[in-house]
């Protein structure tokens, strides 16, 4: 069980109200939060874990990046190629150079760290349930008195939160025009900064997408990690729901485009429009948005599924353990003989049509306990058919690991 501040922070203790957030600050102003992570930011991430992830053998440089005196180093600078037994050829971060340029008065970033840290992976859970879209963690350690990136603005919603260290932060205000990529600025060009402030361990601030800033680092080093997401605007959610009527049969066809074809082109292009037009007119839109949900929240690649720990957890199963279905699809064929053929993630089994019943049973919900799957049977018996069900990821345990 993770008792780091990872497992247990939520959307709240980030950004406080989250009434006032999303009615004052999402997508219009920053935010700085005071102490939200008091005391246990430190255990999102901290100075010695980069030390135990840079230690780490062939790490590619698409995770580690440097920047001194504000601009990117080259990774040629902190890379090695390494040979896979002669088979083949790939680039590896050094740490001693990496330490080097930190030395020397680089900021480290670590890409996509919630791919490493599990209290990383949580806070990105964290984002994508209260936003229903992709995060990403970024972790930036930065040498004492040094600043980090060059001022710019990043095309992504940014949530920075302090893990170590104090960091001066300059923020500007966004411009109307925000533009969907990443800007570097001069200091004329910005002008005086909207806010000025030093985060401290535990501060949180929020970006809005195109907020120009700059940071630099105090008297100690700093760690912080910068939570990125881009949220779905309202283009984005009506093409993907366009993008869905569009698997209708109707759209599959191949036109003929060009030559004396244009005239018969134009007249069918005019009733594929209206047969979309007919499809949107019935779109449920509370269904569509939960599914539009649903789908941003899956992109978010935070979900642990514990395999590991439910398939060994099978091995202590017992009589009383209630089980119920999974998400997994089973496809049930015809009974021949008293055996009903099972095919689900590849695997085509045949088991006693009473198994089959009990799965036809559980697929509206409620649970069963494992000595109680086969009606008529010992309980051993029973136990022995959950298990190699549980095992194949049809049934698991009522609270999801059988732990």
């Amino acid at each position: 069980m993770e008792t780091s501040a990872g497992a247990d922070c939520t959307f709240e203790d980030l950004v406080g109200d989250t009434g006032i957030f999303f009615a004052r600050h999402f997508d219009q102003l920053p935010l700085l939060r005071r102490g939200a992570l008091a005391g246990r930011a430190q255990e999102l991430a901290s100075v010695r874990q980069f030390d135990d992830l840079i230690a780490m053998e062939a790490v590619s440089p698409a995770y580690v990046r440097v920047a001194k005196d504000g601009r990117g180093v080259s990774s040629k600078a902190y890379t090695r190629t390494v040979g896979d037994n002669g088979t083949g050829l790939t680039e590896a971060v050094v740490p001693e150079r990496v330490y080097e340029l930190f030395r020397s008065g680089g900021t480290v970033s670590w890409n996509f760290l919630n791919h490493f840290l599990p209290s990383a992976r949580h806070l990105v859970e964290v984002f994508t349930e209260a936003l229903a879209c992709p995060a990403e963690v970024v972790g930036f350690l930065t040498p004492a008195g040094r600043d980090g990136y060059a001022a710019h603005h990043d095309p992504v919603d940014v949530f920075v939160i302090q893990t170590e260290g104090m960091k001066d932060w300059r923020v500007w205000t966004p411009s109307s025009d925000r533009r969907g990529d990443s800007v570097h600025y001069t200091a004329e060009q910005l002008g005086e900064p909207a806010l000025q402030t030093t985060l401290y361990p535990g501060d949180v601030l929020y970006l809005p997408y195109g907020t120009p800033h700059a940071a630099a680092a105090k008297e100690q080093v700093s760690l912080h990690l910068s939570v990125t997401v881009k949220p779905r605007r309202w283009r984005d959610l009506l093409l993907e729901t366009v993008g869905e009527l569009m698997r209708d049969e109707a759209f599959h066809a191949f036109p003929r485009l060009g030559g004396v074809g244009v005239r018969g082109a134009a007249d069918d292009y005019a009733g594929k429009i209206a047969e979309l037009r007919d499809l949107l007119a019935v779109v449920a839109s509370a269904d569509e948005i939960a599914r539009l949900v649903a789908t941003g929240r899956a992109r978010g690649g935070a979900d642990r599924p514990r395999e590991f720990a439910r398939l060994a957890s099978m091995d202590t199963l017992t009589a009383d353990t209630r089980l119920c279905r999974t998400p997994v699809p089973v496809e049930l064929g015809p009974s021949d003989d008293g055996r009903t053929t099972v095919l689900v993630n590849g695997h085509r089994l045949a088991v006693p049509d009473a198994v089959a019943g009990r799965l036809r049973e559980l697929e509206h919900g409620g649970s069963v306990p494992a000595g109680g799957l086969l009606a008529g049977v010992s309980q051993d018996r029973s136990v022995r058919a959950a298990r190699q069900l549980t095992r194949l990821g049809v049934l698991q345990s009522v609270g999801g690991t059988g732990s």
